[in-house]
């Protein structure tokens, strides 16, 4: 995030400005005493036994994804380990507020001395995003934990970014340090090996852990047929506005929403639409407020529990995001909506062919993509047409379709 964005945002929440202030000063403080300590008595003294394992994801800035899935799973059926869940004190009293943590006692507050002291003495690091999800400590600290990288979702749409480590290799950033890095298929560890240069004897076959509580969800759900789900995913080159009016990207989604007579046409069939704003902009998330106010579309939190959406949602509409593959993996329809594909490709790009291996309609303009929202309503989110290249993709992107994940995991780190 830039400094201007950073100020904007405390600017707009003043009463958010000091805690977290106080928090930032804090943080280095807590980390250089909390070293003191360990390296003045020792891992083992503090650990005393104890078998420590520490979950994150998105820098400390939510609560869910694949770490929140395994950690919950930890919890519930690995209780001869102490699992806890680091994340911001500020977001977790957001979470608390809607009862969205499910075990409020395993949770630390990143950069706090408490957590720094875990994370120096911790067995295993699991996070989504980066390192960072967890603990800022370098890898070189760590000297007696393994970390374990699960990444956000099934890579296929989104190429990483490559770093170039000192002896002059590259990798994908988010995985520099890790000991073990999970896919879900035989192609997505090609492209973790091949495109991320991990080497293959890092790299485990077990499936994502948040598609187990997603398939359990689904067993259990009353099928809704008046929900839609929109989440378009997070571009890079905003990161540095302070707005996003006046951005294409904003633009488009209010073309979709606003006035293209979207909204009136799924009032009248009684469909509601939800529309989920990515994390990385949730200072954007004002911009959304003010201008989508309709009778249709729904602006979800970002404590909401966003698995719980998707088993109850009949249709997404993304344009890149990996939510693609948890509608895929329940088989429900995707459409497409990707109004800046070749800005995308220039500047993000992908390992899939975006043109050939999508699994549903693509629209590239609003007009387009109302059209064929029209069209799923109407025909009951009929699947029929896309079902031999949704069929395709499944058998690429799933090597495991059970609630198996989270243990198949375990056993290469317990």
């Amino acid at each position: 995030m830039s400094l201007k964005r950073e100020a904007l945002k405390y600017v707009k929440n003043p009463v958010k400005f000091i805690p977290r202030l106080a928090a930032k000063i804090a943080e280095p403080f807590n980390r250089f005493f909390a070293l003191i300590r360990v390296r003045m008595r020792g891992v083992e003294e503090i650990r005393a036994g104890r078998r420590i394992f520490l979950f994150g994801a998105f820098d400390g800035r939510c609560y869910g994804d694949n770490s929140a899935a395994l950690f919950e799973h930890m919890v519930e059926h690995h209780p001869e380990v102490d699992s806890y869940w680091v994340m911001r004190k500020d977001v977790y009293t957001e979470y608390m507020k809607s009862d969205n943590i499910p075990f409020p006692g395993k949770v630390v507050f990143k950069g706090s001395f408490r957590a720094n002291i875990l994370a120096l003495i911790a067995e295993v690091h699991v996070y989504t995003h980066g390192h960072y999800d967890v603990t800022d400590y370098p890898k070189k600290i760590l000297e007696k934990t393994r970390l374990l990288l699960l990444g956000h979702g099934i890579n296929g749409f989104k190429k990483m970014i490559l770093k170039i480590l000192p002896s002059g290799r590259k990798i994908a950033g988010i995985a520099e340090g890790a000991d073990l890095v999970i896919a879900s298929s035989k192609q997505e560890l090609r492209i973790t090996n091949k495109e991320w240069n991990i080497p293959v004897e890092k790299i485990i076959l077990t499936g994502l852990p948040r598609y187990d509580r997603l398939l359990r969800l689904d067993l259990k759900a009353e099928k809704s047929r008046n929900r839609i789900l929109y989440m378009p995913t997070w571009r890079d080159w905003n990161s540095r506005r302070l707005s996003l009016k006046g951005s294409e990207f904003f633009s488009q989604i209010r073309d979709f929403l606003v006035t293209s007579g979207l909204d009136g046409y799924l009032h009248a069939k009684g469909v509601r639409l939800d529309l989920y704003i990515h994390i990385w902009m949730r200072e954007f998330f004002d911009d959304f407020t003010k201008e989508f106010d309709l009778q249709s579309v729904n602006l979800l939190p970002q404590s909401i529990d966003l698995q719980k959406i998707i088993v109850d949602s009949s249709l997404l509409i993304t344009d890149y995001s990996s939510v693609c593959w948890d509608f895929l993996f329940l088989d429900k329809p995707v459409l497409f909506y990707q109004f800046d594909l070749d800005e995308y490709e220039k500047k993000r790009g992908a390992y899939l062919d975006l043109k050939k291996d999508l699994f549903g309609p693509v629209a590239y303009d609003a007009a387009s993509a109302v059209d064929l929202v029209r069209q799923f309503v109407e025909n009951g989110y009929e699947t029929e047409k896309y079902r031999d290249q949704m069929d395709r993709m499944l058998k690429w992107a799933f090597a495991f379709r059970d609630d198996g994940n989270c243990e198949r995991i375990c056993k290469y780190i317990l």
